[in-house]
């Protein structure tokens, strides 16, 4: 004869009950964080390939903003540079109408200015830090602001602080010239202000016709500034070819976070229309636990008597 065990079947149901509502709770949880699991465990036999994946990610990511920042380092350091060569071309070019006029009445202005200028493109800064200060960026490398300053300076080289070319880490294993110091680029070009702005002492002030001595303090001076065009060019080739390497590692690195992310989000993305479908059948289930279960617990030997 067979015999029912109405405690047994209660038990089965119930633990079908509870699997249910966990499933249903995973998948809620699925779906309000789009995540399959919460923890490298649940992943299972993938968790250490995420991990490799996420290292690649927190690594390019990384090399990706600091080639981002020394893009626009090398970008502000490029335009400082044009200034400085335009400050020299545009000076170079008084002087030569100075020659060509024999009158030196607008010259004090146009050095003036061409000194606010040029000092104000050596001490450009970006964030706080002083672009062509080096490795340390946190003093303004030339210690003038105006041609008076450097006038009353005992020497150009008191003007300029020392200092070593900055190398800016684009990527593991690749750093890029940081740029030059402000005394790579602008000594030569500060000590021809200095020298106009001392010249009466020494050859009379420009006011008038030229004197002897002064149109060959001027001769002098436009072989000079060819030379500060040569630096400033020279310079300028150094810092495109930072530009370009600085712009290939970012576009490297880009591509390996973009492959990262991928993988990562392979491995540990919910697939939401799946955990909607799956969602679905455990509540189905749930219900039909829930309604057997209310019928056993309902169940009598007087219902078969």
């Amino acid at each position: 004869m067979t015999t029912i065990s109405t405690l047994g079947l209660q038990q089965a149901l119930l633990s079908g009950f509870q699997a249910a509502q966990g499933s249903a709770e995973e998948r809620q949880i699925q779906l309000s964080t789009g995540k399959r699991a919460d923890t490298y465990g649940d992943i299972g036999i993938r968790a250490p390939q995420l991990l490799t994946a996420e290292n690649v990610l927190v690594r390019a990511s990384a090399f990706e903003n600091a080639a981002s920042a020394a893009a626009s380092r090398l970008e502000i350091q490029e335009s400082a540079l044009n200034a400085v060569g335009a400050v020299a071309a545009d000076l170079r070019q008084s002087f030569i109408a100075v020659l060509a006029n024999g009158s030196s009445e607008v010259l004090d202005p146009q050095v003036q200015s061409a000194a606010s200028q040029a000092l104000g493109a050596l001490n450009i800064q970006s964030g706080g830090v002083f672009l062509f200060d080096g490795r340390d960026g946190s003093t303004p490398p030339v210690n003038a602001t105006s041609l008076d300053d450097l006038a009353a300076s005992p020497d150009v080289d008191a003007l300029f602080r020392g200092g070593e070319r900055a190398q800016l880490t684009v990527e593991s294993g690749l750093a890029v010239d940081g740029g030059a110091l402000a005394s790579d680029i602008g000594r030569e070009l500060v000590s021809i202000l200095r020298d106009v702005a001392n010249a009466p002492s020494t050859i009379g002030a420009f006011g008038g016709s030229l004197n002897d001595a002064q149109r060959q303090f001027l001769v002098d001076a436009v072989a000079r500034l060819d030379t500060v065009s040569e630096t400033i060019n020279s310079e300028l080739g150094l810092n495109g070819v930072a530009q370009a390497e600085t712009a290939a590692a970012r576009e490297r690195q880009t591509g390996a976070r973009d492959l990262a992310e991928l993988t990562v989000s392979e491995i540990e993305d919910a697939d939401l229309a799946e955990v909607v479908a799956q969602l679905n059948q455990d509540q189905l289930a749930i219900q039909a636990s829930a309604r057997a279960l209310a019928t056993a617990t309902q169940l009598s030997l007087l219902n078969f008597i």
